[in-house]
């Protein structure tokens, strides 16, 4: 259940104790908001937080520094929005401020002039805010600014011969590519409706802007709907890329109603593109990434990526390079102009991409979104002073290398079910108790029929995690 959290040693609040409650709590979106005030009271911040969990749902308030600073530190797969009051600024920042986790910091301070130095002595702040509305504007703004950077790849040597032993990143592309296919051939069932919206129901619980758009998905949602329901940004949005992008299999089975709509959804519209006179297609993003990314993406010139999830890109070369060079005082970051050739008559029929503009809420983006199992061939990378350009190809190779890695799983065991052979990637990947909890998910709706190699698969994982009692 997603809420808010008072992290303290002994003070009690509401006649609950807070101080350990976030060990079996996970935060299912891609923020975390931590505010950090020693004087914390939350019965006077009450309205204030909820009007904070009508933009981020993940909130914790920390009283205790050393506290906080642990937590920030275990944090490895969101980024970290900090508020920090003025007085308290310096004592944290000097700690925290070159933290890879922390992306966006905003001081909240009626005196202005008093804290100005800090802007030049500290990149990711954002700004200060004297009243409390400014505050949200500005969290909501970056929030925004920040969904649209998320971008994490996968790559595949497509030189070199396939074999059972893959790298981690070519076992990580393998994966976007056979959960797609697996996903596509689930049924889809009421039965499944109901498991993805008890699910948000829990997570969401105590936010009323996501109950709202719950409730509302609940009574209105047809099949066709599923591309407007994701550019809405709502909870689908937010829930669904945060979970491919850690390939959260547990959450990602729990919203398999709706991925399998979308997929669909993406494919009819692709069938426009196929029958319009547009035989080649440009399109672009502007992003702004991390020096790390960027230097993986040159050491891989040449080869297959992935985006570890769905890609939005523009037809609007100009509004791709606004957003590359749009200004920021972080020096870890660079900006990057993506532009993505697609030769229209040579794609594969299991490739979708489609023209998004109508499903918008804001019309005239021209936006064309790609489904999570395309990939690029990376053909250059052009550097200049501005951005950097990074031209790629849509490429049809990822479906024969699905096709192939399956066969060669088929022959090097006895498994024949695409089901299985996915399920175990995991454990090329290292992730055992994914492929635990994976098979465990499969056998809560499986036939009698499966039943034996499904829980010898469950065996296996624990045997390599190296629980052999429970094996």
């Amino acid at each position: 259940m997603a809420q808010v959290l008072i992290m303290n040693d002994n003070r009690r609040t509401n006649g609950v104790e807070y101080s350990q409650l976030l060990i079996n709590k996970e935060n299912k979106e891609s923020i975390t908001l931590i505010w950090f005030d020693p004087n914390s009271n939350l019965r006077e911040d009450t309205e204030q937080i909820a009007r904070l969990r009508l933009i981020i749902d993940y909130i914790i308030i920390f009283i205790n520094l050393e506290k906080c600073i642990s937590f920030i530190q275990s944090i490895n797969k969101e980024k970290i929005f900090l508020i920090t009051l003025g007085s308290e600024a310096t004592q944290i920042l000097s700690r925290i401020s070159s933290f890879r986790q922390i992306d966006s910091i905003f001081i909240f301070s009626k005196e202005t002039n008093r804290y100005e130095y800090l802007l030049n002595e500290y990149s990711k702040i954002i700004g200060i805010c004297t009243v409390f509305d400014d505050l949200c504007k500005s969290i909501k703004e970056q929030i925004d600014f920040v969904y649209k950077q998320i971008q994490t790849f996968s790559f595949f040597d497509q030189h070199k011969k396939l074999t059972k032993d893959l790298f981690k990143e070519s076992a990580e592309f393998l994966w976007f590519q056979l959960f797609h296919y697996v996903i596509a051939r689930l049924p889809r069932t009421q039965k499944a409706k109901q498991q993805m919206i008890k699910k948000c129901k829990q997570y969401y619980c105590g936010n009323t802007k996501e109950m709202k758009s719950i409730y509302e998905f609940e009574q209105n949602y047809e099949s066709k709907d599923a591309i407007f329901w994701y550019s809405k940004q709502s909870f689908i949005y937010k829930l669904i890329n945060k979970a491919l992008r850690i390939q959260d299999i547990d959450l990602l089975y729990e919203l398999r109603f709706f991925i399998v709509d979308f997929s669909r959804n993406l494919q009819r519209e692709h069938e426009n593109i196929l029958l319009s006179k547009e035989r080649f297609l440009h399109v672009y993003r502007g992003i702004k990434l991390n020096k790390q990314e960027y230097n993986k993406l040159k050491e891989n010139r040449g080869k297959l990526i992935s985006t570890n999830g769905y890609l939005t890109t523009t037809k609007r070369l100009s509004s791709a390079i606004n957003m590359a060079q749009k200004p920021t005082k972080r020096v870890d970051v660079i900006p990057v102009l993506f532009h993505i050739q697609c030769d229209i008559n040579q794609i594969d029929k299991n490739i979708s991409f489609a023209d998004i503009d109508q499903f918008n809420e804001c019309s005239n983006k021209q936006e064309v979104l790609f489904d999570f199992n395309v990939c690029f061939k990376i053909e250059s990378i052009q550097e200049n002073e501005l951005f950097q350009t990074i031209t790629m190809s849509l490429s049809n190779k990822g479906q024969q290398i699905t096709k192939d890695f399956i066969e060669l799983r088929q022959k090097e065991t006895e498994e024949q079910s695409i089901l299985f052979i996915f399920g175990r990637l995991f454990c090329d990947l290292g992730e055992y108790n994914k492929s635990q909890n994976y098979f465990q998910k499969l056998l809560e709706d499986s036939n009698d029929e499966d039943h034996a190699w499904i829980e010898f698969n469950i065996g296996r994982a624990l045997h390599l995690k190296g629980e052999w009692n429970e094996a």
